[in-house]
Formats: C-alpha cells, sequence, structure tokens
C-alpha cells in the first residue's frame, strides 16, 4: 500500500481591522466554514517525477509556481524525502479572494506532509510552518489568516498577539461574495502604506478602522446585530477612502441593500476579491446571494451569525 498523507483547512473571513492590522491596529477575523481546502499527499514510484494537481497549477513539481513549488521542496528537503510524491489539492476556495486561500492550502498541506509522516504536529509547528509558506505567497503577511483557521474560533489580532473570542451568536446571516475580480492584498497592503506615509489624512482612516475594530467587539459581546451593520457601513466608508474598494464592490453593495440586506464591506485586500453582507434572516440573505450571482458574482456562500435558525 502506497504511503499517504492527508489534511485539510477552511478559510477565514476578516469581519474588520483590514488595512490597519497592518499598522498595528487590531481586526477581528472569523472561520469561513463553508470553504474548505483538503489536501492528500501520495508516495509515487521512484521512476516519476513528484507531481501536483490543483485548480491552478498541474504538472510537475520543478514547473511549479513558486509560492507552491517552494513549500512542498521545503518539505522533502526538510525531511529528506526519498520518493516523489504526488500532492493533490481540491478546494472551493479562489484564490486571491481575501477569503484565507493560501493560508489554509499551506495548513491543510503542512497537516498532511505530518500525516504522511506519521508525526505529531502541534499547533505552534503548524503556525511557524503556515506563515513561512504565507511570507512567499504575500511578502509581510500580518498573520491573522493562519492564527484564525489553525484556531478554527473567531480571534482578535493585534499586533502579532492573538486572542481567541467567544463564538457569534448574533440574529443574522452572513453573505460571502467572491466579486469575481481577482485582487492583490500585497500590492493593496503596500499602496496604503505609500498613502499614509505621503498624507497624514489617509492615517486618520487607519485610525478610524481601528476604533471601529472596538465597537465590532463591543456589539458582539452584546449580541447586537444593527450596532455591527452600523460599524460595517463605517468601516467601509474608511475602506473606500483608502482606495481599496472597487466599482463592482460598490455596486453589489447597493444592490444587497435593495434586496433588504442591513449593511455590507469589502473583507480583505480589497480592490476586488470578497465582500460580507449582514442578512437580518434567510430569506434576505438568498435573495443577496441569487442576485450578487446574476450581477456575475463567481460564487457565494451564506453562514448563519449563531443566533438563530430558519
Amino acid at each position: 500500500m502506497a504511503q499517504i498523507g492527508y489534511g485539510e483547512a477552511n478559510g477565514k473571513v476578516i469581519l474588520i481591522g483590514e488595512h490597519a492590522v497592518t499598522f498595528g491596529q487590531p481586526a477581528i477575523a472569523i472561520p469561513f466554514t463553508t470553504g474548505k481546502v483538503k489536501v492528500t499527499i501520495t508516495a509515487l514510484a521512484q521512476d516519476n517525477p513528484s507531481y501536483i494537481h490543483s485548480d491552478v497549477y498541474d504538472g510537475q513539481l520543478s514547473d511549479a509556481p513558486e509560492h507552491i513549488k517552494a513549500v512542498i521542496s521545503r518539505f522533502i528537503e526538510q525531511h529528506q524525502i526519498d520518493n516523489p510524491i504526488d500532492v493533490e489539492f481540491e478546494t472551493n476556495l479562489p484564490p486571491s479572494r481575501g477569503l484565507g486561500s493560501s493560508a489554509a492550502m499551506a495548513i491543510a498541506f503542512v497537516r498532511a506532509s505530518y500525516d504522511y509522516l506519521k508525526q505529531t504536529l502541534t499547533n505552534e509547528q503548524l503556525i511557524e510552518e503556515a506563515n513561512w509558506a504565507e511570507r512567499i505567497a504575500h511578502g509581510k503577511p500580518s498573520g491573522i489568516d493562519t492564527q484564525t483557521i489553525v484556531s478554527n474560533k473567531p480571534v482578535w489580532f493585534h499586533q502579532g498577539k492573538v486572542t481567541t473570542l467567544k463564538s457569534l451568536n448574533l440574529d443574522g446571516y452572513m453573505v460571502v461574495i467572491d466579486t469575481g475580480v481577482k485582487g492583490s492584498t500585497k500590492q493593496a497592503v503596500e499602496e496604503v502604506h505609500q498613502l499614509c506615509n505621503q498624507d497624514a489624512t489617509y492615517m486618520s482612516y487607519v485610525e478610524h478602522i481601528g476604533q471601529l475594530v472596538y465597537e465590532a467587539n463591543d456589539a458582539i459581546e452584546h449580541h447586537d446585530f444593527n450596532q455591527l451593520a452600523s460599524v460595517f457601513t463605517l468601516a467601509q466608508d474608511n475602506l473606500r477612502k483608502l482606495t481599496v474598494s472597487h466599482d463592482n464592490i460598490e455596486a453589489l453593495l447597493e444592490m444587497s441593500k435593495h434586496q433588504g440586506a442591513t449593511a455590507g464591506k469589502l473583507t480583505g485586500g480589497g480592490r476586488g476579491g470578497s465582500m460580507i453582507i449582514l442578512a437580518q434572516n434567510l430569506d434576505i440573505a438568498e435573495k443577496v446571494a441569487m442576485a450578487a450571482e446574476k450581477f456575475g458574482a463567481h460564487h457565494t456562500w451564506i453562514e448563519n451569525l449563531g443566533g438563530q435558525r430558519d
């Protein structure tokens, strides 16, 4: 029987605090449980090349994109894997959409690699290995993706330190929308930093987002859906001023309100990518998702915020 390893991980959604978190402000992120990555590593016979199967690349390891090749090659070198391997990635998490796709791929692969070796993997090792992979993919990631996905709970992230929060218990639903527009977190983060270095006005938007994170936490503590919705609206206004919104995001926000949505904002790096919409009940959430798909969104997902089941 061939040697096999298996690992999986879900994605993440930044509830609030994107961009500001890279300036040392806090952020809140939550697990995105309907988005998953599954990785299987299988030993191959010696006369085969190592191979990768994924949505973004299908071919020999030697020709793979650098962020995938580096992680797998590091595993082979560190653990002195003698035989070639076949690595299969299965996912419904689209890349470059702010949903933690690259971190989930890294975490799922690390879990699969330790399962392949039949070795125990601690959360500390997992975070260290996944953060290494994230630096290859994103340059200077905040670390919030890996921390949220590994803990699989809502987290408060501030200056590299993570506090696990209690599960959401809000009477409402969240619609996650993949706008279909590929964003670049790395580029967006760098350009926002440039703006803030050039003009203190932009830094005031960053600081306001930081204040809103505390207000969002208060809304979560008091199970106040409407307060969180108000925070979303203000956060999106600041993100818009930081130039990281997008015409499609603005159009989808307006359209969602016509369907009865309470509020919404981009999530992640912006300039496309993904967004999150708050809806008071499942009927409104489904209308928002359907309208978004008719508009041209690539994917929509509906998540219950913990307070009700229709």
